[in-house]
């Protein structure tokens, strides 16, 4: 049978050209999005641009006003107020800021009670700017500024000579471990040896250096024509005063005699060791004392140790001396005689170990048994100088013979005295001390150096008149006086001061701020004592157990570091800081001069004029040789309430909400 091939069928073609018109009209709305949406950017971009060159405007408006309104108080225009804030811009035009308006407020930090917090370490304070444009868009930026304080220099001068005029030089390899200033010419010595002066920190001038070459400067030359700075006025005294008053620790000496350097009243510090654990460094362990000399039955010069010269020739005679005892007076002295040094003194005597406060120390038998009076006699025939001075003598020779200040225990077998007939222990009248002290013979003379015991304390003690100083400070103390302040005897902290590492706002720091001058006493303690004969003529060369060597001078300071002596404190005088007789009395011949060892300070010096500490006659120095070490914790942490430069300098910026600001409520806020 045959088949027939089946016929396939195509299927029918569709129309396509609906689809290619959607594609086009998708493809155009999104061409047309995308354009859109670019303009959109570059309108958000326009616009923002806009946005962020008037907020820089604003910005930059309100940084100008901080920077200016820190060169007027530098440029002393303007003043920072002790209290509340004031205006120094109130709604200018800024030059060239299409209309942008200012206003700059300057205040303390702390505000109205800056020198009770802020001000222990330094002055601080705010500069407020507000910027503000026409549409009501504004800016407020703030910084806090600060004043950097004197006790940042090793050594500071406003002027590099002497009150005589005579130029003073930078020579035979000193060195200056901290920063270097001053307002007139800085004299480096010419000639070997080389480098003639060491400078390890920075050095500036308001003149030039003087054979700049001859020294080394350790970070970079020096900075000369820098502008001046001027040294505080007694107006920072009236503050002090002010502060130390509020706490109770103002002082005015009841009692003067004799010349600037003759301090009636003496300060002295201690660390004591309250809860036993080995350490005077706990916060609770420093402590002041305050003696007033009221007479001077026993030397004018007795509270700070002075050398006394021996009365005038004296009749035969009885006079009272004290504790209901006479002393019968034979022959006479001669005048020549009053460089003699350590006779006449109440002072000294020999020594014997005997506990004091639970520590065994070398005392002297008690005042009352008349064993020290400096002058005795043996009979109606010890007529001359040498024999009216015999038991002196044995004293002089005695091995054990130390010197003390006026009104100390050591003086009286190791016993506290509150009055020793010629000056009195002040009691406390401020603050409190911890009950482990109780005890203690002297613990109602105690005044307390930690705020925990005299909460309105803030670190200052102030002295109206002169006053000497010595001890162990445990603490942060700023020392201020009127007049004189006479370093009798070491002065050093309780913690070890210039470290570089450590330093805390509670760690020790002592600065002393004399309206005059501070001194180095030259007194029984510091100075190496001498002996004259009976005429005058020479020194003195006895025979036998009490033999002096006719040139010898010899140390009768308790202290075991003789001849050095340790000085730890940053010192300002508004005059100088020097030694107290830095120059031989009259009529001396060279072989006479008395070279006092060296005071080892820690610590910077800022005065007027350079102060002389010796004089040297070939090798041979009267007065003391000085060897300063700069702290360089008080560059952090200066003494509390030390004057300062007056330059402000800045240190950070804040932005502050505009939203409702007003600077009446800003700055007096807690």
């Amino acid at each position: 049978m045959m088949r027939s091939r089946p016929v396939r069928r195509r299927p029918a073609r569709r129309d396509r050209r609906g689809f290619a018109l959607i594609t086009a009209i998708l493809i155009t709305i999104v061409a047309a999005a995308v354009a859109l949406g670019a303009a959109m950017l570059t309108m958000n971009t326009t616009l923002s641009q806009k946005a962020s060159d008037r907020s820089a405007a604003l910005d930059d408006a309100a940084l100008a006003g901080i920077e200016e309104a820190r060169n007027r108080l530098n440029a002393r225009l303007d003043t920072m107020p002790m209290t509340a804030y004031r205006t120094v811009e109130n709604g200018v035009t800024v030059p060239g800021s299409d209309g942008i308006q200012r206003w700059t407020y300057v205040g303390r930090r702390g505000n109205t009670n800056n020198l009770a917090n802020a001000g222990e370490f330094g002055v601080m304070g705010h500069i407020i700017s507000h910027a503000k444009d026409s549409r009501g868009n504004q800016t407020i930026r703030r910084s806090e500024i600060y004043q950097e304080s004197f006790a940042r220099y090793a050594d500071f001068t406003d002027k590099s000579r002497r009150w005589d005029g005579v130029t003073l030089w930078w020579a035979l390899g000193m060195q200056a471990a901290g920063p270097v200033h001053s307002n007139d010419t800085i004299r480096v010595w010419s000639g070997a040896p080389f480098p003639q002066a060491t400078f390890h920190d920075e050095v500036t001038t308001q003149r030039i250096v003087l054979n700049k070459t001859n020294a080394q400067y350790m970070k970079g030359p020096p900075k000369e024509r820098v502008a001046r700075i001027p040294l505080p006025s007694t107006a920072d005294l009236d503050i002090l005063k002010n502060i130390a008053a509020g706490a109770g620790y103002s002082f005015t000496p009841s009692y003067t005699v004799g010349d600037s350097a003759n301090a009636t009243m003496r300060i002295e510090f201690l660390a004591i060791d309250v809860n036993n654990d080995g350490d005077v460094t706990d916060p609770d362990e420093g402590f002041f004392r305050i003696y007033q000399q009221y007479n001077d039955t026993r030397g004018a010069g007795y509270a700070r140790g002075s050398t006394p010269a021996p009365p005038p020739a004296l009749p035969l005679t009885t006079v009272n001396i004290g504790f209901g005892n006479s002393l019968a007076h034979a022959g006479s002295v001669p005048a020549n005689a009053s460089n003699d040094s350590l006779m006449y003194s109440w002072n000294c005597g020999p020594t014997y170990l005997a506990p004091v406060y639970g520590v065994n120390r070398e005392v002297t038998v008690d005042d009352s048994t008349l064993a020290r009076r400096a002058v005795r006699t043996r009979g109606p025939g010890d007529t001359t100088y040498t024999q009216r001075m015999r038991d002196k003598r044995t004293a002089w020779g005695h091995a054990s013979t130390r010197c003390f200040l006026g009104g100390d225990e050591r003086l009286n077998g190791g016993v506290f005295r509150s009055d020793d007939l010629a000056g009195r222990w002040i009691a406390r009248t401020a603050g409190s001390i911890p009950p482990a002290l109780a005890g203690r013979a002297d613990a109602a003379f105690l005044w307390p150096l930690s705020p925990s015991f005299n909460s309105a304390f803030r670190g200052v003690i102030f002295v109206e008149g002169q006053v000497a100083v010595s001890g162990v400070v445990r603490g942060r103390v700023t020392l201020a006086a009127r007049n004189t302040i006479s370093i009798v005897h070491s002065l050093t902290q309780s913690q070890n001061p210039g470290v570089t590492s450590g330093c805390t706002p509670d760690g020790d720091i002592v600065g002393l701020f004399s309206g005059q001058y501070v001194f180095t006493a030259d007194n029984t303690l510091i100075s190496p004592q001498q002996r004259r004969t009976d005429d005058g003529t020479g020194w003195q060369n006895w025979t036998g157990a009490n033999a002096v060597a006719s040139s010898q001078r010899k140390d009768f300071d308790p202290d075991s570091r003789r001849p050095d002596l340790a000085v730890h404190a940053v010192t300002m005088g508004l005059n100088s800081v020097a030694a107290e007789r830095p120059n031989p009395p009259g009529g001396l011949p060279a072989a006479r001069y008395v070279n006092r060892g060296t005071m080892r300070g820690v610590g910077g010096q800022i005065q007027d004029r350079a102060g002389q500490t010796g004089t040297m006659s070939g090798a041979q120095l009267h007065g003391i040789n000085t060897d300063i070490s700069f702290n360089t914790c008080a560059k952090q942490y200066p003494p509390p309430y030390f004057p300062t430069t007056g330059r402000w300098s800045l240190t950070q910026f804040f932005e502050v909400n505009p939203t409702g600001f007003d600077p009446t409520v800003w700055f007096n806020r807690p």
